[in-house]
């Protein structure tokens, strides 16, 4: 529709009208042009991130998995070497403290194994145990220093309701290891 003098039968008749449509026409192409490149962005970018959450996770979950293993080992260990440790000052103070009734003190070994017991305890138990320990310690050093028993006198000792002078010890200690176990397990947390 082109004339001679190069312009449109359109734009002759209706100069306005072709200003505006070909104002609008590149403007409509330019954005359906990004509109289009929205989209195909967007959907390389939800690929691009879906592939990394899928790579992530099991990466995520293997270390928690790891950390709460070696969590669980950790605690293992510990009430192990607490169980140990308690029950070796148990067994000694137990036969220290009945040499203690019965006999004087011929050496210093025992006393000494039993502070050296003490000690230990000291690297890592609670105070509350740690003093349990120190006043039995101190209960079997003076004992020593008391008149030997006899039998009959033993006996009724241990008859009596709380005879038992390693008891506050003993409780203590169960105490302190079900707070070492709670605080391993997932349920504590």
């Amino acid at each position: 529709m082109r004339t001679f003098s190069g312009r449109s039968r359109l734009e002759k008749s209706n100069w306005r009208d072709a200003a505006i449509g070909v104002v609008t026409r590149p403007t409509n192409l330019v954005t359906n042009r990004h509109e289009g490149m929205d989209s195909t962005l967007t959907s390389v970018l939800a690929a691009l991130s879906g592939s990394v959450i899928g790579a992530s996770t099991p990466v995520l979950s293997n270390f928690v998995l790891q950390r709460s293993v070696a969590q669980r080992e950790l605690t293992n260990r510990e009430l192990a070497q607490r169980e140990e440790l308690y029950s070796e000052f148990i067994r000694q103070g137990t036969q220290c403290y009945a040499k203690a009734l019965s006999q004087s003190l011929d050496s210093l070994d025992e006393i000494v194994a039993m502070y050296a017991l003490v000690n230990r305890i000291r690297l890592f138990a609670s105070p509350n145990v740690l003093d349990a320990a120190e006043a039995f310690v101190k209960k079997l050093v003076a004992k020593y220093g008391e008149k030997n028993m006899t039998i009959d006198q033993i006996k009724m000792v241990a008859l009596e309701q709380h005879a038992d002078p390693l008891n506050d010890f003993a409780l203590k200690c169960r105490l302190e290891l079900h707070e070492v176990y709670a605080r391993g397990t997932w349920r504590h947390k």
